[in-house]
């Protein structure tokens, strides 16, 4: 039986959504994969899935996007039954909560049962070279989890 991935993204400025086109790109041909955008997500149904992985960027100066807010509201809701997951996302370090969203997604998870397989990744604005590679990292111990 294939492993599925879900990706779930929030973005908006289209960092996070093209984050997540990449990983769906490195993870298409050894899994399963479904990329969804965050507000379209549905926590109740994340424990079906083998992995899941949230991309976020951070509103204003710590905040979760708006889109984002039922979807963690949800989260509390729910039992992930050990569910694999990794989180990850733009912010800015101009901020004084740089990346806070991905902290917060991340306490969320943990807290509803999931298992965190990866770090958590924070990117400063668009991703160079050694962001991708972070990436990259991310989404291969996500698939090295599901082994």
């Amino acid at each position: 039986m294939t492993s599925a991935i879900q990706i779930i993204y929030a973005s908006q400025s289209g960092r996070n959504q093209a984050i997540a086109g990449h990983l769906q790109a490195q993870l298409a041909s050894k899994v399963q994969t479904v990329v969804t955008e965050i507000s379209q997500a549905d926590a109740f149904a994340l424990s079906e899935n083998d992995a899941v992985i949230v991309v976020t960027y951070t509103y204003h100066d710590g905040d979760l996007p708006d889109e984002a807010q039922d979807f963690f509201e949800d989260l509390k809701e729910v039992d992930l039954a050990r569910t694999k997951f990794a989180v990850l996302g733009s912010s800015s370090k101009k901020h004084i909560h740089f990346g806070r969203a991905v902290d917060y997604l991340t306490m969320q998870l943990n807290s509803s049962n999931g298992e965190q397989v990866a770090d958590s990744v924070k990117i400063d604005q668009d991703p160079d070279d050694a962001d991708w590679q972070r990436v990259d990292q991310l989404a291969q111990r996500v698939l090295t989890s599901l082994a």
